[in-house]
């Protein structure tokens, strides 16, 4: 018996100085990082990136802050080879009025730097304090499509689905698929262009058709089957009883080929879960030395699908293009 009461005297004891004590952090020893992302497209000149470091919230709400953590007054440059570099210049973007910040967004940019597929690109950035955040990776290679193993025509010769077949030289690849029916709509004696997006399947939802979009995939190789592509084409005049307003020009499917930095990112933080599993904590992935974030390239490859002539009038719409 006195065993227990010298061993709860003890507990007692040892919370009342954990209480009394008002050094007590929960946070424990603050350390400032910084934070360098930026994803270059190899598809176009303009490239940004975005400099920031992380802070101590006053509360239990990270996102109680409200104050901008952008880095300004940084060089950060870019570089394709050896010889190919660029300083990005240092801008800001108004935001939306109902952001949570309410400075002005802060983003590094160039507009006259395309990197070079196949060669190394680096990134450097040195801050005001003279702390300096790098990283490297190598640009994608364009991706080359087969003609002999895909459909090029919809509805295709034979079979309910349409096939795309590709081959890449990369050895984990990783790729983001989007395809979209290009249309003209006439109104009022002009013509406007829009892009109806493709989903891989609808989910029908309190009497909708709800889109369910394609994920990142790894295999060099994706079909849509031909019910999606019907579905699509008829919503695309969903409300609109005269057809012939619509004409139709091409189906265009992009393939954007991910570099190995952007590829690891995604088997990191995305193949991590499965059905199976309830993920409890963010996996965290960085490839930036001297801080944290993540510096990759990616590049878009586009492959034509051409409609047939009845296929387009089955709808009521107008061919845009030569058969």
């Amino acid at each position: 018996m006195k065993k227990k009461l010298f061993y709860s005297a003890l507990i007692l004891l040892a919370l009342t100085i954990i209480s009394c004590d008002e050094s007590f952090d929960p946070y424990g020893e603050f350390e400032e990082e910084y934070v360098l992302n930026c994803i270059v497209r190899a598809d176009t000149n303009y490239q940004t990136a975005l400099l920031s470091k992380s802070y101590l919230s006053g509360n239990f709400d990270p996102y109680g802050n409200t104050d901008d953590k952008s880095v300004q007054n940084a060089l950060v440059r870019l570089w394709s080879g050896n010889d190919n570099v660029v300083v990005l210049k240092d801008t800001i973007v108004e935001r939306s009025p109902d952001d949570k910040y309410k400075s002005p967004y802060r983003i590094y940019y160039a507009k006259d730097f395309r990197p070079e597929p196949g060669l190394p690109l680096e990134i450097e950035a040195v801050l005001p304090n003279g702390k300096v955040l790098s990283s490297t990776t190598t640009v994608p290679q364009p991706i080359k499509f087969s003609e002999a193993l895909s459909d090029t025509l919809i509805p295709p010769q034979k079979g309910d689905y349409i096939q795309v077949v590709w081959n890449s030289d990369q050895t984990r690849p990783v790729f983001v698929l989007r395809m979209g029916i290009y249309y003209f709509q006439h109104e009022g004696g002009s013509r406007k262009r829009y892009i109806y997006e493709v989903p891989q399947n609808y989910v029908e939802y309190e009497g909708k058709h709800v889109p369910n979009y394609p994920k990142p995939i790894t295999q060099s190789r994706y079909s849509y089957d031909m019910s999606v592509i019907d579905k699509a084409m008829e919503l695309i005049s969903d409300g609109e009883p005269d057809k012939s307003k619509f004409e139709i020009l091409s189906c265009i499917l992009e393939v954007i080929s991910l570099d190995e930095n952007l590829s690891v990112y995604y088997n990191t933080t995305a193949n991590a879960n499965n059905r199976f599993s309830v993920k409890l904590d963010e996996m965290d992935y960085s490839n930036i030395k001297g801080g944290f974030g993540v510096f990759g390239a990616y590049n878009r490859n586009y492959y034509v699908l051409r409609f047939t002539h009845d296929y387009i009038r089955s709808f009521g719409y107008i061919p845009g293009l030569k058969e």
